[in-house]
């Protein structure tokens, strides 16, 4: 991926708790000239449901990874350096696990995260997870990102306690402590929407304003969707790669100039190649930009 004159340092620590994997992780972006400008790039992808499709379990992933590979890299020029997919990766089965990750190790990137969705989990019983849940911290050019699993399937005869995500009590006491008391900027990244999701309460809502809390991408809707809460925080949903054929992505482009991080969103359909506009409260734009200060 990236050239001999660039370099990535990636420092690793990791710690297994038995209600998921907690981790950090500090990324180091690539350096360019003697300013200390760091860039990253980042794709952003939800739902490929492997599995749902037993003609062709791995379809919609793979429009997306093809498109990364032999598209935007070879032709477009861009380099993508690291991947986060949020959530229902695999559909309700062991079945299509290895074909989910033999697809992933075809993707052209130099690390991958994800985090578990309603539907990454076996069907019955709904508790057995088909990945480990992931709740995990990423330090990426001095911001915080913050990864949030679910904890239980949710859909069809699923238990009434299970309805709208599940987050044991100890994770939600961290995801509180981490989002709302940082003194870093804070992106969180998971599968359910933070205004449908239990722990994202009228309670906590109040406490966002004045927050370092910047961004909050989800999955799950299928569906593009953005708008700022409380003038500060981003609020974005990622179409998705399947469901309903969608192949869409986000594409997150990162630019550290000494305590700036400049953050560009585009968007993507995988299918046909091209870069297209998506909804911004009520209007149509083809990128969001926004800037975060660093220590």
């Amino acid at each position: 991926m990236p050239s001999p004159q660039k370099a990535i340092v990636i420092v690793t620590i990791l710690v297994v708790a038995s209600a998921g994997v907690y981790g950090y992780f500090s990324l180091r972006g690539e350096e360019e000239g003697q300013g200390g400008r760091e860039t990253q790039v980042w794709w952003i992808a939800s739902d490929p449901h492997v599995g749902y499709d037993r003609i062709e379990p791995t379809g919609a992933l793979e429009v997306g990874i093809e498109d990364i590979n032999e598209y935007i890299e070879k032709i477009e020029g861009v380099e993508v350096d690291c991947a986060i997919l949020l959530g229902d990766l695999i559909h309700e089965s062991s079945w299509y696990r290895g074909m989910f990750l033999r697809s992933m190790d075809n993707l052209n990137v130099e690390n991958w995260y994800y985090v578990l969705g309603n539907h990454d989990f076996e069907n019955p019983p709904w508790e057995d997870n088909l990945l480990p849940p992931v709740d995990t911290i990423l330090n990426v050019m001095g911001m915080k990102w913050i990864l949030i699993s679910d904890h239980m399937g949710d859909t069809y005869d699923a238990p009434p306690e299970a309805t709208g995500g599940t987050m044991p009590e100890d994770v939600k006491a961290w995801v509180v402590e981490q989002t709302l008391y940082s003194d870093e900027p804070v992106f969180v990244f998971s599968h359910q929407p933070p205004t449908q999701w239990k722990v994202w309460t009228e309670e906590l809502q109040g406490l966002v304003k004045g927050s370092e809390l910047r961004a909050w991408i989800y999955g799950h809707i299928h569906n593009w969707s953005a708008n700022w809460f409380e003038d500060q925080t981003l609020i974005l949903s990622d179409c998705s790669l399947d469901w309903a054929n969608n192949y869409k992505g986000v594409f997150m482009f990162l630019e550290r100039e000494d305590d700036t991080v400049n953050v560009t969103l585009r968007f993507r359909d995988h299918k046909n190649h091209e870069w297209i506009e998506t909804p911004l409260a009520g209007e149509m734009v083809e990128n969001i930009s926004f800037s975060v200060e660093v220590a």
